[in-house]
């Protein structure tokens, strides 16, 4: 059957032009395809949007289409994606196309009445906050964060009895990771211990089944598969504890609200009935990402309603995060309608990119051609807009890595450093780009290569900060202090710049430690009986830490000059070990007095003691200076302050884990015009850059080989039979099996189907990044690096491309061996830090500096006491002065950047977790508060709202929980001043928006308040909860930072300074202060001239 919607007196013309001011040459009507979904039929309707086909602004229209043309209410109306980020920039532009409906008179009714626009999360949270009780939970359970979730967990595994955990032969780390995949992958599948435990014991039986030959030997793949998922119930058990103490301390996460909505409305049909009635329309963004959970509980909310799900299945990269692979297939059958025949289930398309230019399309289809889901209905190739550039597809192929990582960046700099002030017109921005990776470990070698060639960058995310060299360094002087027995650590520092060991070196402190492990107290060698029994032993170890041997070397050299004859334990060790050796020792010990700080105090003093400052600050090559340090610092206060009472153990665990999961480092960044911007694919999806790098395209990297195996047959994976998305998985039919030679052939099956699952997972990938480009992408790759011993072979996805003629075919790789250059760095050991030259001016200084401390008398007494005190206060003073402003920081900073740039630079360089300020706290609920004001002007703010206003991934941050009955008064009479005033009867245009912009060569970051439209001109508004300032003096201050925010948004809407009023709204006093002039770009960026020159006087070198 067919639905037609009744005519409205307002058509797709009429809402065209109100939303264009009335200016018929800046109309744009919906495309034949945008007309379709637009005026989707009131059934569930699935919408295949390829990427950059303008899913955002067609969602907008069918909202506003419903609201004018139709007369659906906009609180009707609910729209649900994936990321506050995502949310936000949907509600907005809904709110202002509905402002501009309504004065045009388009759209009656309530004019402050808006749509519910949320993330999925926040939506699941509201329906179990609200009908919690139901089932027996507390409505105030506190969300928790990654960080606490996994800081939890590990405490799980700390106090658990289970003696089976020491057979995992894991580390700490790695068990409390794989438990908690274990915990969601139970809570969001419905899973009981007892069904896992269950299916365990059945599959135990496949090792009765008959072997190989008539000797009934066992087959090692099967007798491998029982082991494996013989440790399925350990995890199991740590998933069930961690369960009950979230229960127990009335923590919540993001899938236990999902499983709770879930059970709560299929217990309940009262509660679906309510929430049917409350949203008539919903739209659900980005489905290709939802998680069997969640489509669950949509499908059982909203099944055979009027849901829009608009998605790609093309772009669906995040099934390793929990996303069901099959969800956009599925769609009709978890949303069935009643009345709709499945042979005429809605499916609709939006083809057309409004973002690449045509080449980059070909590259992108090409590579997506081969998706199993390319044949689906509805799934078509993306098309070019009407007008469209030619754009531009490059391959760079050199042989080696360095080659390949310097081609990139000299591309990049050709296209991003534009000399002088741009264009001949002087207005033009400078263009963005970025160099997207499959595996983060590289960032850092092409951010280096960016670096050298005079291009501006930034790595994106934890996981590239964390394999930066200088933080790679202070994660493994960490975890030695930490650790004892961190052997791979140790050695790091010591084969590094500093100490310089040589392999011969590290081998015979190798072997020391072997040897002490052998002998008694006495240092008599252990009888061979003894040493037997200790091998039998569990804890037997065939060597000593690493540390220990050091300190006893280091003690054999001390006492050294004693001895009358050589000392055979020093034997091996080369003169400069020896001189070495006690250095290192010293420094250990160093970092195992001062681990007992606070993490943040001892990310400092390991900073301090290594050195690592003053080596980046000192490397010629390293423009970052101690940006990277700096950063590890703020993701250390980060961590202390999600979980102040975990210890140093619980934050090196949890950084392992970072370093490796994308997760836990969400992607939320904007592009920053004249800056390339370094991140895995994963983190780039919903992004965009005019310049887009992608390298590594090779085999066995982009793509990337499997690491799946098996599947489910890998530890700490539930079966896939147990989970409700079962049917989109690759089936093992074991039970089939007859014999084990059966089912090892099974398996032999069922790892290639997962290979070729894989594959295609990889080509998505591809597909994501080559459209992040709107211009021009370069595709690159090598033959050749010191990480792999082999050539590489070139990337299937280069050579389709070229067979399609859209790149040229790479060159040949003609050499059977490695390259001389990486045949040279192989046996060049340990590596110089210095070049010959530097080496040799280092040197002479350090010789001038020995003369002058042997051949000067020291003074004595109580004037050397002050001498040295004087000295080191300024030393100290020193540490404070000699920083640099800050790359990035927010506007809100900008006063105190230049008028106390020390002070403000050292605060960001070490940022500290503390407890927020009471101000501070109320200001961040009021703030929140308004925004859920103007997101929901018809629920009426109420204060009875804060606890789901803050139940949602800003949780953490919000201090609700810490928020006394006093702050809740104090916040409730600023509600009541600001109701009192004209602000919250009128409809912004943006609410609590982020745009970044250049200031000079840094990057400043403005969260905007408000933005509203008022008689022609734009009003920025900034709404302050303490006094209003007095003198002319605090006023100039608090411009500035509005006066920031007036040029941000200027350069990101093209609306002229001019038109633009800047107002601060003292809440609590009802009183504006409009600023007649702010100032403008080129005194903003003299006061910050003078705040780095400020900072260069003051410093010990100037």
């Amino acid at each position: 059957m067919t639905h037609t919607w009744p005519m409205g007196a307002v058509t797709h013309g009429d809402i065209a032009l109100a939303l264009a001011d009335n200016d018929p040459s800046r109309m744009l009507e919906p495309t034949p395809e945008q007309r379709l979904v637009i005026e989707a039929p009131p059934v569930p309707s699935l919408v295949m949007a390829g990427a950059g086909s303008g899913k955002t602004q067609t969602m907008v229209q069918r909202i506003v289409w419903l609201v004018a043309a139709q007369g659906v209410h906009p609180t009707e109306i609910l729209g649900l994606t994936f990321t506050r980020k995502a949310a936000g920039e949907l509600r907005e532009r809904v709110q202002l196309a509905l402002a501009r409906l309504r004065s045009e008179g388009l759209v009656g009714g309530d004019e402050f009445a808006s749509p519910e626009v949320s993330t999925y999360n926040s939506f699941a949270n509201r329906v179990f906050s609200e009908n919690a009780l139901l089932i027996g939970q507390e409505p105030d359970a506190r969300i928790v964060d990654e960080m606490t979730a996994f800081a939890l967990m590990r405490s799980v595994v700390l106090a658990s009895d289970d003696t089976r955990l020491s057979s995992l032969d894991l580390q700490l780390g790695a068990i409390t990771s794989l438990a908690l995949g274990v915990a969601r992958a139970m809570r969001d599948n419905q899973l009981s211990a007892a069904a896992c435990e269950s299916f365990v014991e059945e599959f135990r039986k496949v090792a009765e089944l008959p072997g190989r030959g008539t000797a009934n030997t066992p087959l090692k793949p099967v007798i491998d598969a029982v082991a494996i998922l013989d440790e399925l119930p350990i995890f199991v058990g740590l998933a069930e504890r961690y369960q009950l103490e979230k229960r127990k301390r009335g923590l919540i996460e993001f899938s236990d609200q999902v499983t709770f909505a879930a059970e709560i409305c299929s217990s309940t049909p009262a509660v679906v009935e309510e929430l049917r009635a409350r949203h008539r329309f919903v739209i659900l963004d980005e489905y290709q990402d939802t998680s069997v959970g969640q489509t669950r509980l949509l499908g059982t909310i909203f099944g055979d309603h009027p849901v829009l799900a608009v998605g790609d299945p093309k772009q669906s990269i995040y099934g390793w995060r929990g996303a069901s692979p099959g969800n956009m297939r599925r769609f009709h059958g978890d949303f069935r309608s009643r009345i709709v025949p499945p042979d005429e289930e809605p499916t609709f398309q939006l083809s057309i990119s409004w973002r690449n230019d045509a080449r980059i399309l070909d590259s992108a289809n090409q590579v997506a051609s081969r998706l199993p889901e390319a044949s689906d209905t509805g799934v078509t190739q993306l098309g070019t807009r009407p007008g469209a550039g030619e754009g531009r597809v490059s391959l760079a192929f050199p042989e080696t890595l360095d080659d390949e990582a310097a081609a990139v960046a000299t591309w990049m700099r050709e296209r991003i450093v534009v000399d002088g002030d741009g264009d001949a017109d002087g207005d033009a921005r400078p263009p963005s780009g970025a160099v997207l990776l499959r595996a983060r470990k590289l960032l850092p070698l092409f951010s280096a290569a960016l670096t050298r060639a005079g291009v501006p960058n930034r790595v994106i995310g934890l996981g590239g900060l964390l394999s930066a060299p200088e933080v790679v360094d202070l994660r493994c002087a960490m975890r030695v202090a930490h650790d004892s027995t961190a052997g791979n650590e140790l050695i790091r520092l010591l084969v590094g710049a500093r100490f310089q060991f040589g392999l011969a070196d590290v081998k015979a402190i190798h072997d020391v430690s072997r040897s002490l492990a052998n002998r008694d107290v006495t240092m008599a060698s252990l009888a061979d009986e003894v040493r037997a029994s200790k091998r039998e032993l569990a804890t037997g170890d065939d060597e000593v830490p690493l540390q220990e041997a050091l300190d006893f070397l280091a003690s054999r050299i001390a006492s050294e000059e004693r001895r009358t004859e050589p000392d055979t334990w020093l034997a091996s060790l080369s003169p400069g070990a020896r001189q070495r050796i006690p250095a290192v020792s010293e420094l250990i010990a160093e970092l195992r007095r001062n681990s007992g700080l606070p993490i943040t105090s001892f990310v400092d003093a390991t900073i301090a003691l290594m050195g690592l400052d003053l080596e980046v600050t000192a490397n010629p090559g390293n423009i970052a200076r101690v940006g990277n340090l700096d950063a590890f610092a703020e993701a250390a206060a980060a961590f202390s302050s999600a979980e102040p009472d975990a210890d140093l153990g619980a934050f090196l665990d949890w950084v392992e884990i970072a370093a490796g999961d994308d997760s836990l480092a969400p992607v939320q960044e904007q592009a920053e015009p004249g800056v390339v911007q370094l991140l895995s694919i994963h983190g780039s999806k919903g992004l965009e850059w005019d310049f887009v790098a992608v390298p590594r395209s090779v085999e066995g990297e982009m793509p990337s080989t499997s690491r799946d195996g098996l599947g489910w047959i890998r530890r700490g994976v539930i079966p896939y039979e147990l989970l409700l998305d079962a049917h989109d998985r690759p089936e093992l039919p074991w039970r089939d099996a007859e014999t084990q030679k059966e089912l090892a052939e099974l398996m032999v099956d069922l790892k290639e189907r997962i290979k070729e699952r894989n594959d295609d997972e990889e080509r998505r990938l591809a597909y994501v990044a080559y459209t992040r480009a709107r211009h021009e992408l370069l595709i690159s790759g090598s033959y050749w690096s010191a990480i792999h011993k082999t050539a590489r072979k070139v990337s299937v996805f280069v050579d389709e491309l070229a067979a399609a003629g859209i790149i040229n075919a790479p060159p040949e790789n003609t050499l059977d061996d490695a390259p001389a250059s990486l045949a040279a760095d192989s046996v060049v050991w340990p590596h110089a830090p210095f070049s010959p030259e530097r080496h040799e001016r280092v040197s002479e200084l350090a010789q001038a500096v020995a003369h002058a401390r042997y051949t000067q008398a020291a003074p004595g007494g109580a004037l050397a006491r002050r001498i040295e005190l004087l000295l080191r206060e300024r030393a100290e003073r020193s540490t404070v002065m000699s920083v640099e402003l800050p790359a990035r920081f927010a506007a809100s900073k900008f006063k105190d950047l230049v008028t106390d740039p020390a002070e403000i630079a050292a605060q960001l360089r070490r940022p500290m977790p503390q407890k927020p300020f009471r101000q501070t706290r109320i200001g961040t609920m009021f703030h929140a508060w308004v925004e859920a004001h103007y997101a929901a002007p018809n629920a009426g703010g109420d204060l009875l709202g804060m606890a789901e206003i803050f139940g949602t991934e800003d949780s953490a941050l919000s201090s609700l929980a810490d928020a006394s009955n006093a702050d809740f008064a104090e916040l409730e009479r600023l509600q009541e001043a600001f109701l009192e005033t004209p602000w919250p009867h009128r409809t912004p245009a943006l609410v609590e928006q982020t745009i970044e912009f250049r200031l000079g060569d840094r990057t400043v970051v403005c969260k905007i308040d408000a933005v509203f439209e008022h008689e022609g001109r734009i009003e920025v508004v900034d709404w302050k909860t303490g006094r209003v300032p007095s003198g002319d003096s605090a006023r100039w201050e608090r411009q500035l930072q509005l006066a920031l925010y007036t040029l941000a948004y200027s350069e990101h809407t093209g609306v002229p300074p001019e038109r633009i009023d800047a107002v601060l709204v003292y809440v609590r006093e009802g009183e504006e202060i409009r600023v007649p002039e702010v100032t403008g770009r080129a005194e903003l960026e003299r006061l910050m001239a003078e705040a780095e020159a400020a900072l260069s006087a003051a410093s010990p070198s100037a």
